[in-house]
């Protein structure tokens, strides 16, 4: 004898599969115990810029670190204030991304779209102008990048893709000289 299963049991049992699977899918991030912020914050301190050394099988800080890419993270925390951002974009193959501690991106620019090799970016509270942020303005604005950030804690990451092996001192040195630190305005 054979038993028969009705059609409408077979799409409810997918609908519901579907459904546990996409619940799970977004729930375990939330779950996971050590997420990129709580990766980076074991590394260094929080307003400081951490340069990670380049990438290797079984000796990357995060997963899927390229190793023909440099990288720079700073964690900033703007619970006493905005957070000042220095840089020399080395070449046009740059990225510097701001993200929460969640890893949501907020801000990010190439160094192909900058239109000068310096950066100089001030991270400053969702609700704070450029006055209250206190960069002076309007002449220094101009110079200056003000970012407006959603979270007061967040993670700002540097990205320094290599055109080649030569060019990884050039790289190195550069990630070396940016900053990160409290704004102030003598800067």
């Amino acid at each position: 004898m054979r038993v028969r299963i009705p059609g409408l049991y077979i799409v409810l049992g997918l609908v519901l599969a579907g459904l546990i699977h996409i619940v799970a899918v977004l729930t375990l991030p939330a779950l996971a115990p050590r997420n990129a912020h709580a990766r980076l914050a074991a590394l260094g301190p929080a307003n400081t810029m951490i340069e990670l050394p380049a990438a290797a099988p079984g000796r990357q800080v995060m997963p899927m670190m390229a190793p023909d890419v440099r990288y720079a993270f700073c964690r900033f925390d703007l619970a006493n204030g905005p957070v000042r951002l220095k840089a020399t974009i080395a070449d046009e193959l740059w990225l510097i991304a701001l993200y929460t501690p969640e890893g949501e991106n907020f801000y990010s620019v190439a160094g192909a779209d900058m239109k000068r090799p310096q950066l100089d970016l001030v991270i400053a509270g969702a609700d704070q102008t450029v006055e209250e942020a206190g960069v002076d303005a309007p002449e220094s604005s101009d110079e200056v990048l003000v970012v407006n950030s959603p979270v007061t804690e967040g993670i700002a990451l540097i990205r320094a893709p290599l055109a080649g092996p030569s060019r990884a001192p050039r790289a190195e040195q550069a990630l070396k000289a940016t900053s990160c630190g409290p704004y102030t305005k003598s800067g």
